[in-house]
């Protein structure tokens, strides 16, 4: 590679094996791209999904559709030994994941941050929201809830299955004047969505500090209010001090992740203990095998099961608390 140039590593899957490849990009090569890297140095690209072959209403198309996870890797020493963890990484998951081999290309560093935008259009999810990227026009119907959001570096644009069938909940639970917490917020859109559904308080936490910044800018994008009675962003993960304070508690991160944090495996409270007697928690990022060991988990802690939502191998667990 010359001055200008950074490489782009691109791997096509289905939303399974995207989630997986995403996360090893984001481990390997996260922390957001740096514009003020010295030449020669390596700054994390992070995980950027392109997505082609939707229709006019933002739904996909059978036979057209594609889903291509990549990432962006400037030049130097430092860049070389991200490739090679990368590309190892990658092998180790083709023997999980039906992945192609990743196809890898040099491109002009100022055409790579913003020619992945064209990817992503107005997608409608559910009976009333339509989430919109900033950058796209659309004319709303009467009763659509817009949602616009520009994703930067942070999981969670509404394309993944799971966050669909959060919002699909949420449309179903959320009542005005409700509490709600969000743990794992990523881009923010499942808080943004509970409050354009009437929520009153909102607490949206993620461990990761570059989701805190991505979920705050959605939030002043969508005109949410910052601070208590609209959204507080904060880093961190189920939060202490807060037993039984919200009506709704939502979780899309994993299933093991989440039967971890229900038994409180991470020095953090029980998931279930913010969740006021009565309120739903939804819990999603699960694959269909792996249900039941989150729903053992919720029963554990006094949560039963109410609704189960599905999408291709894809499940989020409504549960209610005792």
């Amino acid at each position: 590679m010359t001055n200008g140039e950074i490489l782009e590593i691109a791997v096509e899957c289905d939303s399974e094996a995207a989630e997986a490849v995403s996360e090893l990009f984001n481990r390997f090569n996260g922390g957001g791209y740096d514009e003020d890297t010295e030449a020669g140095e390596a700054s994390g690209g992070g995980a950027v999904v392109e997505t082609t072959g939707y229709d006019d209403f933002g739904q996909p198309i059978a036979g057209e559709f594609r889903l291509i996870v990549k990432t962006y890797i400037k030049p130097g020493e430092r860049g070389a030994q991200i490739r090679r963890q990368i590309e190892e990484g990658l092998w180790f998951l083709s023997r999980i994941y039906p992945i192609p081999e990743p196809l890898i290309r040099t491109v002009r560093e100022e055409d790579w941050a913003h020619a992945w935008k064209k990817f992503y259009k107005p997608l409608r999810v559910g009976r009333h929201i339509l989430l919109k990227p900033s950058w796209e026009e659309v004319e709303p119907a009467p009763d659509d809830i817009l949602v616009e959001l520009d994703p930067g570096m942070a999981f969670g644009t509404g394309l993944h299955p799971s966050t669909r069938l959060c919002i699909v909940a949420l449309e179903d639970i959320v009542k005005p004047g409700d509490r709600v917490l969000d743990v794992g917020t990523g881009s923010g859109v499942l808080s943004i969505v509970a409050h354009k559904l009437g929520a009153a308080a909102i607490l949206a936490i993620d461990i990761d500090p570059i989701a805190v910044d991505v979920a705050g800018e959605n939030a002043a994008l969508n005109d949410v209010p910052i601070g208590a009675g609209g959204m507080i962003v904060e880093a961190g993960s189920v939060p202490a001090g807060r037993a039984g304070h919200f009506d709704v508690v939502v979780a899309n991160i994993l299933a093991e992740v989440l039967v971890k944090l229900f038994d409180a495996e991470y020095g953090y409270p029980p998931l279930a203990e913010p969740l006021a007697p009565g309120g739903h928690l939804i819990l999603a990022g699960i694959i269909e095998e792996r249900a039941a060991m989150v729903v053992d988990a919720a029963q554990r802690h006094g949560c039963r099961l109410v609704d189960r939502k599905q999408e291709g191998d894809w499940v989020a667990l409504v549960v209610r608390k005792e």
